[in-house]
């Protein structure tokens, strides 16, 4: 990567040392963070669902002792017991990512109630364990950071990915804020990003003429590590005095409405 996609070095050197969790962190932006959180000299949890997945991602970050986190968060009761895994690893967690997540196209029509919670049951209530599992730690500490990732999608309708997604989304969004108004009297801040199109595998099968049709003002996807950039940024001391914000990152998808 070129050195102008890397964190600034005040935001580098705020995150060294720092523990923090990514969960879904083997591929797309959740893989991104992780790798950004390394070259900051942060000791990282790097999450997912697949053993060896989560083992090749450990073997590049081996530099910074990365802790290895297996846990299938379809079962939602596992991302708490993730959160505990790495706290005992490295004795706190100063950081923690919801990234894990998905979600497939469906038609409203086409929904129905086990697919409506089986998106819910990954994309928020996961990100809902994994969070009170660190904010318990973190509120002892006085200190900590969430973020979590959320979608361009929780703004308005699931124009890609169906309501299942977007309403999942949402949710997420508003966890943030009411967290966020909770915690900060123990001086935990929690914020969330919204991006909007990224180059990962959810968006690999899109035609050229697909993604010229989206209308990004920019003109183009964006990579992870742009998202990767300003997760780093409200992790890092450079955002102590914001919470309870969502930040778009969309190449101004978000002013088309």
């Amino acid at each position: 990567m070129s050195a102008p996609a890397r964190a600034d070095l005040a935001t580098a050197a705020s995150l060294r040392d720092r523990a923090v969790l990514v969960t879904g962190s083997t591929r797309g932006i959740g893989r991104a963070i992780a790798c950004e959180l390394a070259r900051c000299g942060a000791r990282v949890g790097v999450h997912g669902r697949s053993p060896e997945q989560v083992a090749a991602v450990c073997s590049e970050l081996a530099a910074c002792r990365p802790v290895p986190c297996v846990a299938d968060f379809a079962d939602p009761t596992r991302a708490g017991a993730v959160v505990q895994q790495f706290v005992a690893a490295t004795g706190r967690i100063d950081g923690l990512v919801n990234c894990a997540g998905g979600g497939r196209a469906v038609a409203f029509r086409g929904l129905d109630l086990a697919r409506w919670r089986q998106t819910f049951s990954v994309n928020l209530e996961a990100a809902l364990l994994a969070t009170q599992a660190a904010y318990v730690t973190m509120r002892q500490q006085r200190s900590g950071a969430i973020v979590n990732i959320a979608s361009l999608a929780a703004h308005g309708p699931g124009r890609w990915l169906g309501a299942d997604y977007a309403a999942s989304k949402a949710g997420l969004v508003s966890m943030t804020q009411s967290l966020a108004l909770e915690a900060a009297r123990f001086c935990v801040r929690v914020n969330a990003v919204s991006p909007g199109m990224v180059e990962t595998d959810m968006t690999a099968a899109l035609t050229e003429a697909m993604r010229a049709g989206v209308g990004i003002p920019l003109q183009r996807f964006a990579k992870p590590e742009e998202i990767a950039l300003v997760v780093l940024f409200l992790l890092g001391e450079g955002s102590s005095y914001m919470t309870g914000q969502v930040v778009h990152v969309d190449g101004g998808l978000w002013l088309r409405g």
